[in-house]
């Protein structure tokens, strides 16, 4: 007979078993129950029901429970949910045991996606009170996150031109071929079906060209035509653009945002404007990358008074010694409207022209004096001599170059992958979200909203077992665990050391009687 430990599932209990009794005090379960249970879901925005009659509806605090605990757990899929509302003990004990189905946790979902957006702002809320939030340096940036939809059934403006041009030849084609046949009188009935197949299938194609005019873009997903084309990880996918800006003092997230641009340019006063309204306040700076470079998003930063520091790039910002007839090394002149190159020349104003990129204007200087400059060659390849051009907000992108010369600043700067980098290698690694589960982008904030607020729960939860967040009832009990914990570590070390001992030593020398 062998001496091991086999299960037997006949046992019974002598008394009912408690869910309590299964559920560690510490367990990340009961910390998700006592933030819920600290919200009031009524002023987010969450619905309630009041009605005396019919059977009694979950409440949105036992919902909102299960869709937090499940993305904590990295369950994000509603069957997925429903399994755990059966199986999993800590879900269990979540919702009292009750079970809804996935269908009940779709709905609540699609009802309430603005008041799960103001989740997050709540998980910031309790971080300030716990002081996690230090409001003296953010960092923002985005990721591209692929969509729900698929590559193959979209449409593409250059597949759909070349398609029409076939229509167009093929239907002119059979539009001869047919008055051929009517003036040999000849009778056809297959080549008008035919026709009239190619004339509905060009119809088709005009309807597809109107929609991406009508959403101003080359390529679009009938199914979800909230997405775009954009490069994530290495491929050309529908994808949407995830920011988020995190505080330096303990990673937590205190905005997010999700937009179907496929760049940052635009975003940042934008993104320190959802900063303010989640957070009551902006923090003493700001930090991006170059994708936030441009002179517009600086000169709406300026206006608003918000400090930023952003990565210029080699290219807007050469290295010192590089490139020495660059665009940032001439001084723009604003009394006599010229600007000065590093030689003492002046460019004169010569024309207008339209931005690149955007709807502004660019204000053009040439050199009249470049067939005797001695640098012409090295400064311009152009034979018509040297120009520049300026956007109506270069001054912006000058004050923020002669900002980064501060070594401060420099340090700040280069803090900015530390502090919201780890972000999104959280939300992509740790939690495994590198894909929509919604194809519309309401839906998509709102999801994005509760992976942002997972996050911070994460943090907020280490910080509770630490007691440094009281929150709830079980707060107490938490810490009150561990001290038992230790205390009772502390004791039966003592014992394993005195047992030792003892049998080592049985009696002590001086008491030992005589024979």
């Amino acid at each position: 007979m062998s001496y091991e430990k086999k299960p037997d599932r006949s046992q019974v209990f002598l008394l009912p078993p408690s869910l309590e009794d299964w559920v560690p005090k510490d367990h990340p379960v009961r910390f998700i129950d006592a933030f819920v249970e600290s919200l009031d879901l009524p002023s987010l925005g969450f619905e309630v029901g009041h009605a005396p009659t019919g059977r009694p509806r979950y409440s949105a605090q036992l919902l909102l429970s299960v869709y937090l605990y499940c993305y904590f757990d990295r369950i994000r899929t509603l069957r997925r949910m429903e399994r755990a509302c059966l199986e999993n003990v800590a879900v269990m004990w979540l919702t009292g045991n009750e079970r809804p189905d996935h269908n009940t946790l779709w709905r609540f979902f699609r009802d309430n996606k603005e008041a799960i957006r103001k989740v997050l702002k709540q998980s910031v809320k309790v971080a300030v009170d716990a002081n996690l939030v230090g409001m003296v340096l953010h960092a923002v940036d985005g990721t591209k996150i692929e969509a729900q939809a698929s590559c193959k059934t979209a449409y593409y403006r250059k597949k759909l031109d070349k398609a029409l041009d076939r229509a167009d030849a093929s239907i002119t084609q059979m539009e001869e071929l047919l008055e051929a046949s009517e003036e040999a009188g000849i009778d056809s009935y297959r080549l008008p079906e035919d026709l009239a197949d190619a004339r509905k299938c060009r119809e088709k194609i005009r309807k597809s060209l109107a929609e991406l005019d009508e959403a101003g873009a080359n390529s679009l997903q009938p199914s979800e035509p909230d997405a775009r084309i954009m490069k994530c990880n290495g491929k050309m996918v529908f994808s949407y653009n995830a920011q988020a800006v995190t505080d330096d003092k303990a990673g937590i997230i205190v905005a997010g945002e999700v937009v179907t641009q496929e760049t940052d340019n635009g975003l940042l006063a934008s993104m320190i404007d959802a900063v303010k309204e989640t957070a009551g306040d902006v923090a003493e700076t700001t930090l991006a990358d170059k994708g936030y470079s441009g002179d517009k998003d600086l000169a709406q930063a300026e206006e608003k008074g918000y400090k930023v520091l952003v990565n210029l790039g080699k290219n807007v910002d050469p290295a010192e010694g590089e490139k020495p007839f660059h665009t940032s090394r001439f001084v723009y002149d604003s009394e006599e409207d010229c600007c000065i190159c590093p030689l003492g020349n002046k460019l004169q104003f010569q024309s207008t022209k339209k931005a690149r990129r955007g709807d502004g204007r660019l204000r053009v200087y040439h050199c009249a004096g470049y067939k005797d400059c001695p640098k012409r060659w090295l400064c311009s390849s152009n034979k018509r001599g040297r120009t520049i051009e300026l956007s109506e907000h270069h001054e912006a992108v000058a004050r923020q170059r002669v900002k980064q010369k501060n070594e401060d600043a420099k340090a700040k700067l280069a803090r900015r992958g530390v502090i919201v980098e780890p972000t999104f290698a959280l939300a992509k690694h740790v939690l495994e979200f590198r894909r929509w589960s919604y194809r519309d982008l309401e839906a998509n904030r709102a999801q994005w909203s509760l992976i942002c607020s997972t996050i911070n729960l994460h943090k907020l939860f280490a910080a509770w077992l630490r007691g440094e967040v009281a929150l709830g009832k079980n707060a107490p009990a938490v810490a009150s665990s561990r001290l038992f914990r230790r205390l009772f570590g502390l004791i039966t070390i003592a014992r394993s050391l005195s047992g030792r001992i003892g049998e080592q030593h049985p009696y002590p020398s001086h008491l030992e009687t005589p024979a």
